[in-house]
């Protein structure tokens, strides 16, 4: 497929069909990462990898040393009560 690189503003880019987007595992194009890069000459887009944002909160968390820390401790110690809390 060939296309032709248009002016956005100060920028040049290319405009890519839902269906070529499709191709790659993007449905709902909006807000989607992508990755881009090149490799001899050519340049790549894939898709990025959706990370959770309960994932990227723990993302540099360290349970070995949080354990190492603790004693070894599988428990976590939350406070004191705050409310009905059974215990």
């Amino acid at each position: 497929m060939q296309m032709r690189i248009a002016k956005w503003g100060n920028s040049q880019g290319i405009r890519l069909s839902k269906k070529l987007l499709a191709g790659i595992g993007i449905d709902d194009p909006l807000k989607q990462q992508v990755k881009v890069s090149i490799d001899n000459n050519k340049l790549i887009i894939e898709k990025a990898p959706q990370i959770s944002k309960l994932a990227d909160r723990f993302k540099d968390f360290d349970l070995r040393e949080y354990r190492n820390a603790n004693n070894g401790s599988k428990e976590f110690e939350w406070g004191s009560n705050a409310g009905k809390e059974l215990i």
